[in-house]
């Protein structure tokens, strides 16, 4: 088994889907369209990590020809794509406490940037301000009969927009979003079997660059050999959008995801813990926690097995009913001490098949 750095140019514009979907079908009073479509859809700027790992299953299907057919584009021996890349896709499991079976496949990490060979991510969300919880700067407030410390924000106006920030983690070179990120806007319109204009179906997707050498990335811990795999075309993101992949071991990267210690203001009194990844947390998990900066996101993923004919999400591919909310990368949450922060860390830690597919990672920092 060996851990490799998987690395992803895209080749053009990509998208890269989120939970809202243009119409799907020809019933706009479908329950799908009436709760999860619009005529304007943005890309997400990251991959989901579902979607990074069902990129590497089809990537090891189509390495394998006794096992999967390129001319028919299908599975062509179940039992040995199960032992390949598992049964099934990633579910949630009841209880978080194992892990799916992926077969050859064990587990991703988070996605994030690279540019030339440094990793950059964004920021954490506290970046711009001092926090503090000492006695002489805080205040106690009343939330539900509980009394709490409010800390002591440097630096934080309420009138003030600030700018989505990257950080590179080796340099600490500062980057703003608009120098990583470059929309590509496409507006249109939609005809019907007549061929003529349909005037409900105007539309408007919001895709995206990455700008001058930057490049997405992420490690991926597998029993196969990827060392053959480079720049491969591969397809992700809702349009299948183009990218090349090269594998590299991860001995050899030297990548480690840590933000520079001197790029961070200190947290007076008090013990930070800095999401990497998209995390799932439940109620109970927030008990210990003093103060959060934190931004959730919808996560909804498709359900396939390796009988799987039609990927569609009108045919054999099925989105989950329920809606999860992450909390976004970047975010922070402040304890009391590092012994709180650790044991917030080990309730992140715990939801097993999220941190297998490289979701609830985190530092405390």
């Amino acid at each position: 088994m060996s851990k490799y750095l998987i690395t992803l140019k895209p080749l053009g514009k990509y998208f890269f889907g989120g939970d809202m979907t243009f119409q799907v079908g020809a019933d706009e009073k479908s329950k799908f369209n009436e709760a999860f479509s619009s005529y304007i859809i943005a890309s997400n700027k990251f991959p989901q990590q579902t979607s990074l790992l069902g990129m590497m299953r089809y990537l090891l299907l189509t390495k394998s020809p006794e096992v999967f057919s390129r001319d028919r584009n299908r599975i062509i021996d179940q039992s040995k794509a199960t032992v390949l890349i598992g049964r099934e896709s990633f579910k949630v499991l009841i209880g978080h406490d194992k892990t799916n079976d992926f077969g050859k496949i064990k587990s991703l990490g988070p996605c994030f940037l690279r540019k030339g060979e440094e990793a950059v991510l964004p920021v954490p969300k506290d970046y711009h301000f001092g926090v503090s919880f000492d006695e002489n700067e805080s205040s106690s407030v009343y939330y539900n009969a509980r009394a709490l410390s409010l800390p002591a924000i440097e630096g934080y106006s309420a009138k003030e927009c600030y700018d989505v920030l990257y950080i590179g983690l080796n340099s600490g070179t500062i980057y703003k979003e608009d120098k990583v990120f470059q929309k590509d806007s496409r507006i249109g319109i939609n005809k019907n079997y007549n061929g003529r204009s349909d005037t409900k179906g105007f539309y408007k997707q919001i895709s995206y660059r990455l700008k001058d050498d930057f490049h997405f990335a992420f490690v991926v811990d597998c029993d196969f050999d990827l060392k053959t795999c480079q720049n491969e075309i591969v397809s992700l993101g809702a349009d299948g959008s183009r990218f090349s992949l090269s594998a590299t071991l991860l001995s050899e990267s030297g990548i480690e995801l840590a933000y520079p210690k001197d790029a961070l203001k200190v947290v007076k009194k008090g013990s930070r813990v800095i999401l990497l990844s998209d995390t799932l947390l439940e109620v109970e998990d927030l008990a210990s926690v003093r103060f959060s900066i934190t931004e959730t996101i919808p996560f909804r993923f498709l359900c396939t097995n390796v009988g799987t004919q039609n990927y569609n999400i009108l045919g054999d591919a099925k989105r989950i009913n329920e809606r999860y909310y992450l909390y976004e990368r970047g975010s922070v949450f402040y304890f009391a001490d590092e012994t709180a922060a650790a044991a917030f860390g080990e309730s992140v830690n715990n939801k097993a098949e999220f941190r297998q597919i490289g979701y609830n990672n985190y530092i405390i920092q």
